[in-house]
């Protein structure tokens, strides 16, 4: 029974430090922010097996195009900020980058596709990503479905002009993969530059 117990003990402590090493925080030279990340082994379909370090917290830097939702700073403290796609292309801080739509495919692949990658990478999914249903924002000023729907910029290159965005829905285990008109403001998240 001790060597029983000696071997989950051990076993624990290997899955701890192994989902510590997964784990880290970046702190944005531009204001201090403070951002928890997730290291994420992804394979592309030829094999070929990489790492890449998302953000698993909403982007919440301050910039001309961006907003609380209903205005209300305590929202951004939450969900972090809406931007607009103009705001969103040039928001991630130095050496980060708006994801583009290989990287998304990359993370529904490895959780089972579009039809099934909600739940691993909402808020307590083992993906770690921790997406929120954070709404979106209108021209107008109206702000949509906090708290039943996150949308969140990409594009699909680095130079790309057209914005898309990942969609993940309350209740449901599928998620959106669309484009959409520019005037929305949605939700950022940025992966780490890599070479």
């Amino acid at each position: 029974m001790k060597r029983f117990l000696a071997t989950i003990f051990l076993l624990n402590l290997i899955y701890i430090s192994q989902a510590q090493d997964m784990t880290s925080v970046f702190y944005d030279p531009r204001d201090g922010e403070e951002y928890e990340t997730v290291l994420m082994e992804v394979k592309t379909d030829d094999g070929i097996e990489s790492v890449l370090e998302w953000m698993s917290t909403n982007l919440n830097y301050e910039t001309k195009e961006s907003f609380c939702y209903n205005d209300y700073p305590e929202y951004c403290n939450v969900f972090g900020r809406l931007y607009s796609w103009r705001a969103a292309m040039e928001a991630c801080p130095p050496g980060w980058h708006l994801p583009l739509t290989f990287e998304w495919e990359l993370v529904m692949k490895k959780y089972g596709g579009k039809m099934k990658t909600g739940p691993a990478i909402k808020e307590g999914g083992e993906s770690g990503l921790a997406l929120k249903p954070a709404g979106f924002g209108e021209p107008n000023g109206a702000y949509i479905d906090i708290g039943v729907d996150g949308y969140y910029w990409k594009r699909d290159t680095h130079a790309a002009t057209n914005p898309g965005t990942i969609t993940i829905h309350s209740g449901v285990d599928y998620i959106t993969d669309d484009h959409v008109d520019e005037s929305h403001h949605n939700s950022v998240r940025c992966v780490k530059d890599y070479k």
